[in-house]
């Protein structure tokens, strides 16, 4: 293993935590706004959703910050042990590194998942006070 290799990842990892910080902040916006006045039941359970979907993002993102600090550890190794074994520290590093962003990339599929249906019952409500 090249001990750049690693390193090389951590811009795009940089991107995507990045977005997720700007979705949590855009969520507890929204999350702020619901909550800043008495809400009726159904606001309620939106935001209960929406807390929910904030933790999921919170989540990923430490994960991804795991993952830049397994990366960088894993290259900083690499030039330590300037070792090219399968199973070596540097290696290992790199593989936590790499199953903790696919973790976080699972939990931010979920969390657009999540996000859609809220969208679709929040308009199938306004839908239906209209009518």
């Amino acid at each position: 293993m090249n001990w750049y290799l690693p390193i090389t990842i951590i811009p795009g990892l940089g991107m995507l935590i990045l977005s997720t910080t700007s979705q949590m902040m855009t969520l507890s916006s929204e999350i702020g706004s619901l909550l800043s006045n008495k809400c009726s039941s159904y606001q309620h359970k939106i935001s209960e959703r929406k807390i929910k979907q904030l933790g999921l993002l919170t989540r990923a993102s430490a994960l991804l910050y795991l993952a830049t600090g397994c990366y960088v550890l894993s290259g900083i190794l690499g030039v330590v042990f300037e070792t090219e074994a399968i199973l070596s520290v540097p290696s290992i590093a790199l593989y936590v590194g790499t199953v903790l962003v696919f973790v976080a990339i699972s939990l931010l599929i979920i969390y657009a998942f999540k996000a859609v249906k809220i969208r679709r019952d929040q308009f199938e409500n306004n839908h239906n006070l209209e009518s």
